[in-house]
Order: structure tokens, then C-alpha cells, then sequence
């Protein structure tokens, strides 16, 4: 049994990891007209491309969303002309998903914008595995047969990552740029309000709000005068409670340490086949 990661290589694996994810959002939200979507959202959204069909109950089960939460993202893809729904044809008491025309143009795009990420992201995805220590080496690694079902496995591992952290970090309006700005200030001591405007793509009063959600929750505190010569300065700390977070979702990186390594390697590894490129999304609904 390899011994635990020191808490630098944790460090490490978690920045690497939550950059790697900050651009998979980036790259989904572009295509999809989403704005820092959540990785349940990427992970339901990587389901309903991939032609699987689901209902929204499937969807619920999958990306481990109440059936509220799950409605609300449906409601939002529909509101954007993406999705529609119908009664399963199977069950008549069960909501089936599926991609609109227009959809299914944006999936077209999103395979497209995916596919080229994962090219580009080899070497930080090289970098995530060879930390975590379990690489396999990428000759005896299969291509992913289709850049979505990869995408899809990638959010799975991210949420299980998203669940050993405390509910109060992982619900609430804009739930993904707390956990992101949680890490950043508990990665950065001394770190002020600022620092947090371009890696959240966010304005001050954006910023100010997020601290505020963080500070409310009792995961950050504000302080003043910490910085010579500019007493007005704020700097912002992590507390005991908000590094108890960042240190839980640590520990969910040393337990599933060796299947996020092979699942790197693989991104690593990962180059788009014809097959991949040229296989079909699910038909568009033809009663919209």
C-alpha cells in the first residue's frame, strides 16, 4: 500500500485539480450558454448529449440531485431552448430529456470544444496523475471510444470529490465559485479580496457577495490592518471550519487517489478518434 500524500502534495493535486475543472466549466459554459456550472450540472448535461435518453429521474440519481435541484436545471435548458421534455415511453409517470434541433447543434459544438480540451489539458492532466502517485503508463491505455463519455466519468469523479465537503459550501447561489474561492483563501494566506476577481471571473461586487455567502457560513473571516502602510486593507482568512472543509475534500483526493490517477493518465492519454468524431448525438425531439 503506497503511503499517504504529504499535505504539499495534497496541496498540489487539489490546485491542479480545481484548475483543470475551472476550465472544463469554462469550455462547457461557452457552449452550452451556461455561467459556472456546477459539476452536477456538467455531469447531467455530458448524460443528455450523450443520447442515453434520461429521464429526469435517471438524471437525479446520476449527478446526485434532489429532484428539486434537478427540475430547476432542466427548467434552465429548456428556458434556453436545448431540451424538451415528453413521458417516457416506458413509464408514463416518468419526464424523459431530450435535446431540442437546436441542442442538439450545441452538443455538436460542446463534443467539439471537449474533445479539444482534453488534447489541450495533457499536460496538466500528466501532472494531476504522476502527483497522485498511480499512473499506469499511457501505452497500455485505451482511447476513450467518444470525448463524452470521458467527460462523463470526469464528473462523476468530481462529484464524489464535491460530496465529502460540508452541504453548507455545496448548496446555496453560486455553490461552485464558494468552493473555489474557499480553497484559493485557504491556499493563499493573506490573500485579499482582488486576488479572487480573475480566477472567479467575477466583478468586486461579485466577489464581495461570495465572501459574504463564506463569511456568513463561518468558513472565512475579514480582517483589517493586516497589511503595512494600508490600514484599510482587507485580507481574508480561512477559519478552523473552512480549513476543516478544504482539509475534507483533501482527504476524498488520498481515498480515491488511485482511480483519479488512472482517470488522468487517461485524459493524458486521450486523442479523438474518427469514430469518436463522426458517432451520433441523440435525435433531436421531433414533437417540439
Amino acid at each position: 500500500m503506497s503511503p499517504k500524500m504529504d499535505a504539499t502534495t495534497r496541496l498540489l493535486a487539489m490546485g491542479l485539480l480545481g484548475h483543470f475543472n475551472d476550465e472544463m466549466t469554462r469550455v462547457v459554459d461557452e457552449a452550452f450558454g451556461t455561467r459556472w456550472a456546477e459539476i452536477e450540472d456538467i455531469l447531467a448535461i455530458a448524460v443528455i448529449v450523450s443520447g442515453a435518453s434520461p429521464t429526469t429521474r435517471a438524471l437525479a440519481d446520476i449527478a446526485k440531485l434532489d429532484r428539486r435541484a434537478t427540475s430547476r436545471m432542466v427548467s434552465r435548458l429548456q428556458a434556453e431552448g436545448l431540451v424538451s421534455t415528453r413521458p417516457s415511453p416506458t413509464d408514463r409517470r416518468a419526464v424523459q430529456v431530450l435535446l431540442t434541433a437546436h441542442g442538439n447543434r450545441q452538443a455538436k459544438e460542446l463534443r467539439a470544444s471537449i474533445a479539444a480540451f482534453f488534447v489541450q489539458s495533457a499536460p496538466i492532466a500528466t501532472q494531476i496523475s504522476e502527483g497522485l502517485g498511480f499512473a499506469s503508463p499511457t501505452s497500455e491505455l485505451e482511447n476513450s471510444a467518444d470525448a463524452f463519455d470521458l467527460l462523463r466519468r470526469v464528473c462523476e469523479a468530481g462529484v464524489a470529490l464535491v460530496r465529502v465537503m460540508p452541504d453548507s459550501v455545496t448548496e446555496g447561489q453560486l455553490a461552485a465559485r464558494q468552493r473555489a474561492a474557499l480553497v484559493q483563501i485557504a491556499m493563499q494566506p493573506g490573500a485579499r479580496p482582488n486576488d479572487l476577481v480573475s480566477s472567479l471571473e467575477v466583478s468586486r461586487a461579485g466577489v464581495a457577495y461570495i465572501v459574504d455567502q463564506l463569511c456568513s457560513k463561518g468558513f472565512v473571516t475579514r480582517h483589517r490592518g493586516a497589511v503595512p502602510g494600508d490600514r484599510r486593507a482587507v485580507t481574508l482568512e480561512a477559519t478552523a471550519n473552512g480549513l476543516q472543509a478544504v482539509h475534507d475534500a483533501m482527504d476524498g483526493i488520498e481515498q480515491q487517489r488511485e482511480s483519479l490517477a488512472a482517470l488522468f493518465a487517461e485524459v493524458a492519454a486521450w486523442s479523438p478518434s474518427r469514430a469518436a468524431a463522426e458517432r451520433p448525438l441523440m435525435p433531436a425531439n421531433r414533437e417540439e
